[in-house]
């Protein structure tokens, strides 16, 4: 989105070169007419968790190859769970910023907030997460609330506001097996999705004006879930069901609330994965139990990577690569702008 934004700038130069300076404003403009305020999972965090001492599952995102294709960031782990810049970067892009706000980590309490905060932290959902890092929806949501209170954020940047909540990589349904039943399951959906509208309610009544609700992608297509044993040809169809039960009840409660659009992210990751690697992550381990960045006990790698992450969708086993995200934010670019416009 970068790219075409300077390429749109380059034409009009040469066609009219006044025109370049009336460009340039426009991008200052938007600049200052949004906030953006990000909450969720890993598809939108930005590195809230602190950089460990080591590496690991939680932390890898802070470690090589995390971040290598992130040229806007020197191709350094930035704590991103991707090779490069995530769904809220694209986002904050199309609204005229660089990339995703600060993270709230980084933030004192009383901060002076310019273009907005991501509260977002991997392996989060609606319910609460084991350990502390795993902070629910409405944990992150309560700390855009104290925030508020404190007065770093005025009315002015609330009436201009933008929020961008990702429960989406599948973390609150990590733990559905082949022995839940249909009736537990259905019960479980119901609360999730409950939680997610609960959520979009509260950040209205705290007063951000416009609200972007990610779906739930393919789930059954995601590598975590796709059968290895054939090389990730094969989707898992209950995880597929899952992710649609999941979509279709939560456009039913958020039907009727104004100022809420749901992106869907099922349909742009079911046709741009299919078009660029399929479920095979770019990021890849032997052992399904390993993590992209894992090292043994003598410092070699226990995963391969691959040689043009730009042409893969999926990074590791769960997250896109900056080229995947940077695909779908495409796809659903017109209708982000119809729908900030209305």
């Amino acid at each position: 989105m970068r790219k075409t934004l300077l390429v749109v700038c380059f034409l009009l130069i040469l066609t009219a070169g006044s025109l370049h300076v009336e460009c340039r404003r426009h991008r200052e403009r938007r600049r200052k007419d949004y906030t953006l305020f990000v909450f969720g999972d890993s598809f939108v965090d930005a590195g809230n968790l602190p950089k460990s001492s080591g590496r690991s599952r939680v932390s890898r995102g802070w470690y090589y190859p995390y971040g290598s294709s992130d040229s806007s960031h020197g191709n350094q782990a930035t704590g991103r769970l991707s090779d490069g810049l995530v769904q809220s970067d694209f986002l904050a892009q199309m609204l005229g910023m660089d990339e995703s706000p600060p993270v709230f980590s980084t933030l004192r309490t009383r901060a002076e907030v310019e273009n907005g905060i991501n509260f977002a932290v991997p392996f989060s959902g609606v319910m609460n997460g084991r350990q502390e890092e795993q902070l629910s929806l409405r944990e992150q949501i309560s700390q855009f609330g104290e925030f508020v209170d404190h007065g770093s954020v005025d009315d002015k940047q609330l009436e201009n506001s933008v929020a961008l909540l990702s429960v989406s990589n599948g973390h609150d349904y990590s733990h559905v097996s082949d022995t839940t039943s249909d009736r537990q399951l259905d019960a479980y959906i119901d609360d999730v999705t409950d939680g997610i509208v609960e959520g979009v309610k509260r950040l209205q009544e705290i007063g951000v004006s416009k609200v972007l609700v990610n779906s739930m992608p393919p789930l059954g297509c995601s590598p975590w879930r796709a059968r290895q044993s054939v090389g990730y040809a094969q989707c898992d169809g209950a995880g597929n069901t899952l992710a649609t039960t999941h979509n279709r009840l939560l456009r039913r409660k958020l039907d009727g609330l104004e100022d809420v659009h749901v992106l869907d992210l099922y349909n742009a990751f079911n046709s741009l994965a299919r078009s660029m690697s399929g479920s095979t992550p770019c990021c890849d381990t032997s052992d399904h139990n390993a993590y992209c960045g894992q090292l043994d006990g003598n410092g070699r790698a226990q995963y391969t990577v691959c040689a043009s992450p730009g042409d893969s969708f999926y990074w590791d086993n769960e997250n896109p690569t900056q080229a995947g995200w940077e695909a779908v934010m495409d796809r659903l670019q017109a209708n982000i702008q119809d729908f900030l416009a209305a």
